[in-house]
């Protein structure tokens, strides 16, 4: 590691800063003081033209991409990295309208169910189409596009908007595509990706583009009022791939998918991987594809990352998404380590998810967080420089390593400078460094698929949740918690990576990802090939913990306190004391051939910490950039050091 690089920070290991304005004249003059800020970069755009008197169309005018070019070639010559923001405000998709331009069958859909009583029903204009009709038990009933006759129940597809995101959304108001439809997510590429590619002279200096909050719409969000109907997403050829999937058809499945009853159906879990599987395919997968075709690395973050409750409706499998990524990221909306920890918004999550799929598929180069700090939402008044840094250095712990930043400048006064070089050494340190930690968390996706249920409000406005999401949830977040204070580290980890995973000396391992001991939380169903992997995985040596729930097939008993178990043979291998116990979280990871631990100080006090190794330790100071050699040494209030083995 080097000490001087450390210290001074090269501007690819600072913070960007997102303007989106930096192509609408002036680009040395704003570049020269975001230099000044400590930023060593910016992610940008083409003008949006979003003044009312400005006739320009978006993504249409020569002009606009030579003033792109002309900033982006400043922001070269004054050694910035760039990345490409890809929407006019967000949620990316959309190309501000041009992905629907004459294309409305691209649009997003749902579909609900309406009880008819065993009626004969006509379809009202207020739906396109009839897909299925039965009677209360399943039984099917004769129906076409427009009338269904004798059923008890009728499920009917239309255009989803109101109470969406696409509605709902900060920017505002704007029809959205269909995320499982690779023909609209190829309009969007044609709009917008082409576009620049075409169109912008420098685009082999973007390093990775951003996508901002792609979403289904079939859940409402940021909507409190109920709505008329609850949908699940639609498309045209879902019944195709769930056929090609499951090998049984969708409509065996669809009088199930709407049930409130709080168990676990087995086709509310085939629905939801397949809805899934075409979010990803669709949109992720090809998407990152052309990324890799044209050089540049797909990066950006999804919507609501918080909750396992909101990654099912919006995405049907947060991870899998994620894992598409070549530059995972995420949204973080406070700037105070304490709402990180304790705001309903489960912060401390999100990035745990995020951090997880990296590691998982082994993408831990660049791990990015937009970083939006809303005071008004979790905080009085703004955040401190101490609060800021305390945040930052608890998300750096979960696996993050570069920032995008709405945080102006000014926000901090004269202390953003130091923010900035904070954070470019802990970004030098941990990019190359290799996690070492033993002990993996399992998400229990599968769980939360087989028991969600749509609701008429918004998932993150009040929406009812079956009590097995909720523990999940609260199992998740408690063990956040509680191995953090021990002195543990995790990885999230789902079932795609135990599929992937080998077994060798007592360890499940995949991508660089190696993992001694699993912890199970609130896991109700897992798909029978992940029980046999984790059967054998026991078998060879490695630990299994079962804790707060269990499929009714497993015989283990329930770990109550999974951090005191582990901590017997998984610690991080570093032995210290602190004068103020269970604040210094560790997290132990391996660079240039020695062992080296990320500390952090959660506490708004300093915290004086004494190694227990019987020889110094280097100890590298985010704060300072100061290297000692020492037993014993101090970690600021809401700061981190690294501990570099001797």
């Amino acid at each position: 590691m080097d000490k001087n690089r450390f210290l001074h920070p090269l501007n690819e290991d600072r913070p960007y800063m997102l303007r989106h304005d930096l192509a609408e004249g002036g680009a040395p003059a704003k570049l020269d003081a975001l230099r000044r800020a400590g930023f060593g970069g910016v992610v940008t755009n083409a003008p949006w033209h979003t003044s009312a008197d400005d006739p320009a169309v978006y993504l249409a005018a020569d002009a606009d991409f030579h003033a792109l070019d002309d900033a982006v070639r400043a922001a070269g010559e004054g050694g910035m990295g760039v990345w490409l923001y890809d929407e006019k405000g967000y949620p990316s998709a959309s190309a501000d309208g041009l992905t629907l331009l004459g294309h409305p069958e691209y649009e997003a859909r749902g579909f609900t169910e309406i009880h008819t009583d065993g009626q004969d029903w006509a379809r009202p204009d207020t739906f396109e189409k009839i897909i299925f009709a039965c009677r209360d038990d399943g039984t099917p009933v004769p129906f076409d596009a427009n009338a269904a006759h004798g059923a008890d129940r009728v499920f009917v597809v239309r255009p989803v908007f109101e109470g969406s995101h696409a509605q709902k959304c900060g920017w505002g108001p704007r029809h959205y595509p269909n995320l499982m439809d690779q023909k609209a997510v190829e309009a969007f590429i044609r709009c917008t990706y082409d576009r620049y590619f075409e169109k912008t002279a420098e685009f082999s200096r973007f390093e990775a583009v951003f996508t901002d909050e792609p979403s289904l719409m079939a859940g409402y969000v940021n909507c409190g009022v109920p709505m008329p109907y609850a949908f699940l997403p639609w498309a045209e050829d879902l019944p195709a791939v769930f056929r090609e999937m499951h090998g049984r058809e969708l409509s065996e499945d669809l009088p199930v998918l709407f049930s409130r009853e709080e168990r676990f159906e087995p086709g509310k879990h085939r629905f939801w991987q397949t809805v899934g599987e075409m979010v990803n395919r669709a949109f992720f997968e090809q998407i990152g594809r052309w990324c890799d075709a044209h050089g540049i690395a797909f990066s950006g973050h999804c919507l609501l990352e918080e909750s396992l409750s909101m990654h099912i409706p919006l995405y049907g499998d947060l991870l899998k998404q994620l894992k598409s990524f070549r530059r995972p990221g995420v949204d973080m909306l406070t700037g105070s380590a304490l709402s990180y920890w304790t705001s309903p918004a489960d912060f401390a999550m999100a990035a745990r998810y995020v951090g997880g799929a990296a590691r998982m598929t082994g993408r831990v180069e660049r791990v990015m967080v937009e970083i939006c700090p809303l005071a008004g939402q979790t905080h009085e008044g703004d955040f401190t420089f101490e609060e800021q840094r305390g945040m930052m250095a608890l998300l750096f712990r979960a696996g993050i390593n570069h920032i995008n930043s709405y945080l102006a400048p000014e926000r901090l006064g004269g202390e953003f400078p130091l923010y900035a070089a904070m954070f470019g050494r802990a970004a030098y340190v941990l990019r190359g460094a290799r996690w070492i930690g033993k002990i993996g968390v399992y998400c229990p996706t599968e769980t939360a698929q087989g028991y969600y249920y749509p609701d008429t409000v918004g998932v993150n406005s009040g929406a009812r949740l079956p009590e097995a999401i909720r523990l999940a949830e609260k199992t998740l977040s408690d063990l956040n918690r509680s191995l953090g204070a021990a002195g543990l580290d995790y990885t999230l980890v789902d079932g795609d990576w135990v599929r992937e995973a080998g077994i060798r000396d007592g360890a499940l391992s995949a991508n660089g990802l190696a993992l001694s001991a699993l912890v199970m939380p609130a896991v109700r169903f897992l798909d029978p090939d992940v029980c046999e992997k984790l059967d054998a995985f026991r078998t060879a040596g490695g630990t299994v913990l079962w804790t707060a729930a269990k499929p009714s097939s497993v015989t283990a008993p329930l770990t109550d306190d999974c951090a005191s178990v582990l901590c017997r043979a998984f610690g991080s291998g570093l032995v210290f004391t602190a004068d103020r116990p269970g604040v210094i979280l560790v997290s132990p990871y391996e660079k240039d051939g020695a062992r080296l631990w990320y500390l952090v100080n959660n506490s708004p006090e300093e915290c004086a910490v004494t190694l227990s190794a019987g020889k110094p330790h280097e100890i590298w100071d985010i704060l300072t950039g100061a290297v000692t050699s020492a037993e014993s040494f101090r970690i600021p209030a809401y700061s981190a050091v690294f501990v570099r083995e001797g």
